[in-house]
């Protein structure tokens, strides 16, 4: 090897190095984000996140766009729990995937977004494909306050995980299911840690148990909460953290499927008669 070559050599494997410094620190600083920033702040991120995601969907998009189907994991929570009609309101549905597909079969689907970029593009794949959907430019997370009585509700795409804290999670759920006729189901998705212990996951998890010890820090963070996705996400560490969030929060669990990854929940007898 000419010493040029061996040179270069040195050169690429020091960049590299340096490169997985600068990521390391990267998540680490990102994953302060929850332990600094309260709710209310993380929620604003995730607003500007999903607003601005979409900003030239209208433009990447043609009219030859085609429609997706509904994914298997959907089709057999339709077919299990025997959801085959009725009012259905679709919370995040962006370009109106699930939406449309469910307006197929014969539901009368309610979509909601906050952005007007990907409920333009939604509307326009509906028109097309000749399916009657209500499109709404809302924030998922600010619930009507009086009970619209839907027969389904649902929110895909881990949403559930992006509302920050567990106490806000549970509020919320409570919110949504008072939204459900005495016999409405909801169908959330909602993220795993699935990633392994690393010594910087750590780190970072130690920093944090530290901020939060400081005045006007979050003292509502969690394990398992980051930024490192340009916006707040809520990784659940076990299945029975998740299960008992739920329990907590009052509402039935109908199914949950921690290796799908999605739930579905009932309001419980007593939110249902309010």
């Amino acid at each position: 090897m000419s010493f040029l070559a061996l040179c270069l050599k040195h050169l690429a494997d020091l960049v590299h190095r340096i490169g997985r410094i600068f990521d390391r620190t990267g998540f680490i600083l990102t994953g302060m984000l929850p332990a600094i920033l309260p709710p209310a702040a993380l929620t604003k991120l995730i607003r500007i996140h999903y607003d601005r995601s979409y900003d030239d969907t209208y433009f990447r998009f043609t009219g030859a766009q085609q429609e997706w189907p509904l994914e298997q994991w959907e089709k057999d929570v339709l077919a299990r729990h025997h959801i085959i009609s009725g009012k259905l309101l679709v919370l995040g549905t962006g370009t109106g995937r699930e939406s449309i597909a469910l307006a197929k079969r014969g539901f009368h689907v309610i979509g909601l977004d906050i952005s007007r970029s990907a409920l333009r593009m939604a509307a326009h794949i509906a028109r097309t494909a000749g399916v009657p959907i209500t499109f709404v430019q809302a924030d998922f997370l600010a619930l009507p306050a009086h009970p619209a009585h839907f027969d389904y509700i649902l929110l895909p795409s881990i949403m559930y995980s992006s509302i920050p804290s567990r106490n806000w999670r549970q509020a919320w759920l409570r919110q949504l299911t008072s939204l459900l006729s005495p016999k409405g189901l909801a169908v959330l998705q909602f993220l795993v840690d699935s990633a392994p212990s690393t010594r910087t996951k750590r780190v970072c998890q130690t920093i944090n148990q530290w901020l939060t010890r400081l005045p006007g820090t979050n003292c509502l963070y969690q394990p398992g909460d980051t930024c490192s996705e340009g916006h707040f996400l809520h990784a659940f560490q076990s299945e029975e953290e998740l299960r008992q969030e739920l329990s907590e929060s009052g509402v039935v669990l109908e199914e949950l499927n921690w290796q799908g990854q999605y739930l579905v929940v009932a309001a419980s007898s007593a939110a249902s008669h309010k």
